[in-house]
């Protein structure tokens, strides 16, 4: 993952090199900051590679790329607002607009004079430090250590929690500091989660809100930013035109006239205006839709806890608890269900399962084999075409099961609730990252558990298949 990153940075810095090079400072940005996500989350295991010297430079060289890019942001935001703006505003669009264009140029400049030469050293090291590593096994026991999927769980779980501690302190607009240290969290915590997009169920979606609270966030902060960039143009201007106006006023020609219908105030003003409604816009969109009680944050708290316990779990071993319910709680109400069609090939010691199921993403169809009984039980299972499946499913008439299920999310878990349509039958189930996990049925379901069924033969669904 490392290497990829740097890949990533090394690319862009090339592009970077060249002067007519479109998003090569973002994605050279990009590149550094994944690698430096990567290389703080996995200090446990790249720690003797990437020491703290090589991790300082690395901020050291991200943080150069700084000035262009906040000149660059606020450019694109003066242009876009300044062809809204009337022909009185117009001038100090233009003004503003020019300056943050010679900054803009200065901050390229000096990243290709001084930056990239920089950087080509410090990759050379980065490189030579990722690409070996050294692992001590002793034959006949164990290998020492975590899994990457524990270490991995361990790292979003801990970025969580220092993404909510600084949200918890974000009370008024002026909280600045601590709502861009949580966009720095919230940054570190989507680029986390992005490599397991394909690898765990609903990541990508987690994926995305991460985004948006990122987006939402990181708005906020260039917003802050500009604010401080026109007010202090607003000024400079005043002072500057001030000092016009009394050099022309002696003058005899009609200078003055043209300098009184230039004015840049009117629309340096505007724009500060138009920043601080925008800011009061967005506050108000994270207050209430995302730190409310109830709201988008925790929502995503809870996905990405239940991704960390997914991450944790060893491959290859499903762990799961099952209860019978006496009937379909009212918390599946509003729950789009998935209609599950699975059946069961002949076999006595090896189960081997194909399922096709119907449900908001489209039908996707599975085999999947599984081994053993009770709590812990081995499964491995992978994707099919439709083909595969109907030749397959052919084979298991009189195997069959079919019902209807209901995700509902609760906390770091997630409970799947079964109503089976052939039969006046319904279970809930709840997958652990190990076998000592402790299991609390929540209040809503309590009232229909008559009681815990996992070690009981008769509802293994290739029992109750027919």
């Amino acid at each position: 993952m490392a290497l990829g990153y740097l890949d990533l940075a090394q690319v862009a810095a090339t592009r970077l090199a060249e002067s007519d090079a479109d998003n090569a400072l973002h994605d050279f940005r990009v590149g550094m900051r994944r690698l430096r996500a990567c290389a703080r989350a996995y200090d446990d295991v790249l720690g003797a590679e990437v020491g703290k010297r090589l991790r300082r430079r690395l901020k050291r060289v991200a943080a150069a790329t700084n000035p262009g890019r906040d000149a660059e942001v606020q450019l694109d935001w003066v242009l876009t607002v300044g062809d809204t703006e009337g022909e009185l505003e117009r001038h100090g669009v233009l003004w503003l607009a020019e300056r943050l264009r010679a900054e803009k140029d200065a901050a390229y400049a000096l990243v290709r004079a001084e930056l990239l030469d920089e950087f080509g050293k410090l990759e050379g090291r980065l490189r030579e430090a990722l690409s070996s590593y050294v692992v001590h096994h002793v034959v006949g026991e164990e290998s020492e250590g975590p899994r990457f999927g524990v270490i991995a769980g361990r790292a979003l779980e801990r970025t969580l929690v220092e993404l909510r501690a600084d949200l918890a302190g974000v009370k008024t607009i002026e909280d600045e500091a601590l709502a861009h240290r949580a966009r720095i969290h919230g940054k570190r915590l989507r680029y986390l989660l992005e490599p397991f997009r394909n690898e765990v169920g609903h990541a990508k979606v987690v994926v995305r809100k991460c985004k948006a609270l990122q987006d939402l966030l990181g708005d906020l902060n260039d917003l802050h930013n500009l604010a401080t960039t026109v007010g202090e143009a607003l000024e400079q201007a005043s002072v500057e035109r001030a000092r016009r106006l009394r050099e022309l006023a002696s003058r005899v020609d009609d200078a003055l006239g043209v300098e009184l219908a230039t004015d840049h105030e009117p629309g340096l003003i505007a724009m500060l205006q138009r920043v601080q409604r925008d800011r009061a816009s967005m506050f108000a969109s994270l207050t209430g839709e995302w730190l409310a009680p109830g709201g988008k944050l925790d929502d995503l708290d809870a996905e990405v806890r239940r991704l960390a316990s997914r991450l944790a779990r060893r491959p290859g071993v499903e762990v799961e608890r099952k209860y019978l319910l006496s009937g379909k709680p009212p918390r599946c109400e509003g729950v789009t269900p998935v209609a599950i069609e699975q059946g069961y090939l002949p076999g006595e010691r090896l189960l081997e399962r194909v399922r096709r199921t119907h449900g908001p993403r489209g039908v996707t169809h599975v085999r999947t084999v599984k081994l053993g009984a009770g709590i812990e039980r081995v499964e491995v299972e992978e994707p099919c075409d439709e083909g595969v499946f109907a030749t397959l499913y052919a084979l298991t008439e009189g195997r069959r099961v079919h019902k209807e299920r209901f995700r509902v999310a609760d906390g770091a878990l997630e409970w799947e609730i079964d109503g089976f349509l052939d039969r006046d039958l319904w279970l809930a189930e709840v997958e652990l990252a190990s076998p000592d996990a402790e299991v609390i049925v929540p209040d809503w379901l309590a009232p229909y558990v008559v009681r815990e069924v996992t070690d009981e033969a008769e509802y293994v669904n290739a029992r109750l298949a027919r």
